[in-house]
Parts: C-alpha cells; structure tokens; sequence
C-alpha cells in the first residue's frame, strides 16, 4: 500500500471518527448549533469523500452512494439556512431519505468484502434499511405512532411546528455509529488489495 493511500485511509478515518459523532451531539441542540452542526458535516464529507475513493469510486454502487449524499448535502446545507419552517421539514426529509440510501448503497459494497468490512457492511445495511423501510411505513401510516419517530417527519409536513428531534437524533445516531465503524475500517483495513 502507497504512503499516499495509506494517508488518504487514514485523515478519512480520522475526519469520520471526530465529526461523526460531533453531527450526532450539534442535532441535539437543533437549530442552537446548526452551524457548528454543518462545519461538523463538512468534516463528514471529507472522510466520505476518502472512503470512496478508497472503496473505488468508479463502482456502481459507490458512484450512487454519492450522488444520494450529494442530495443530502443539499438538504442538510437546507436545513441550516432555511428560515421557513416548512421548507426545515421538507429538507430533514430529503436528508432522511438521502443519508439512508446512501449508507445502504455503501454497505452493500462493504459487504462484498471479506471479514470486518462484510460485518460493519452487514450491520450498516440492516441499520439503513431498517430506517428506510420505517420512514416509508411511516409515509403510508402518517399520523400514527411510527418507531424511531420517523412519523414525526410527515406529520410536520401537515404542521411545521411538529418536533421532528427524535426522527432527527435516530438518523444522526446510525450516521454516527457507522462513521465510526467505518472509520476503524478505513484506519486498519486495506481496501485496495481487497478489491
């Protein structure tokens, strides 16, 4: 492995493992820390900009990995600046729906590859797929008790002033656990010779 990989792998791992987990915490304090909240997103993209390069961005499943997080991207940077609270509500959803898909798309390429990877991949698609197939439940079922609080995001649809925290901690929680397992990835595993 280069010594330029190798460094890649590793400000990657380290940008997941602090801002991750830092996007996790802002959340909690909503619209307080917002912009902190974005500066920690950046950092969240870079360390998923090194992970793809080093999944092999030219692959199918990564490239739609991060045309659905450039949709997040957007509705995250949305979320920020939005000072209507419907269009606040429409962003969190897109950003539900984006973050999601993308972690499943990045897990099922984790899981074509051998040992830890497969297993963090295994984990993070059960994870992201669960939280999909809730939020869609929760689309069909709006204004009923949805798990996660996901129900939250289509029933302020209807009513802005609805709180959407706990839809909104559930999905900066499973960015956070996989960004940190992944990070420990990119730190010790070589996907390069994987491939």
């Amino acid at each position: 492995m280069s010594q330029s990989t190798r460094r890649n792998a590793r400000t990657g791992a380290i940008a997941l493992t602090l801002f991750a987990p830092l996007h996790c915490l802002a959340g909690l304090a909503g619209a307080t820390l917002a912009p902190p909240g974005f500066a920690c997103w950046l950092g969240i993209s870079f360390g998923i900009l090194c992970l793809c390069e080093e999944l092999g961005a030219a692959k199918p499943l990564n490239r739609g990995g991060l045309v659905l997080f450039g949709a997040a991207f957007c509705a995250r940077l949305l979320m920020t600046i939005a000072v209507e609270p419907a269009l606040q509500v429409r962003a969190e959803l897109v950003f539900a729906f984006a973050a999601m898909g993308a972690l499943l798309l990045w897990s099922v390429a984790l899981m074509h590859r051998p040992f830890a990877a497969r297993a963090i991949g295994m984990l993070g698609a059960g994870f992201a797929g669960l939280a999909l197939g809730l939020i869609l439940l929760a689309h069909l079922i709006v204004g009923s008790a949805a798990m996660w609080g996901f129900g939250a995001l289509f029933a302020a649809l209807a009513d802005p002033t609805h709180d959407t925290r706990t839809a909104m901690l559930t999905l900066n929680a499973i960015l956070a656990l996989w960004g940190v397992l992944t990070s420990g990835l990119l730190w010790t595993y070589d996907f390069r010779s994987a491939s």
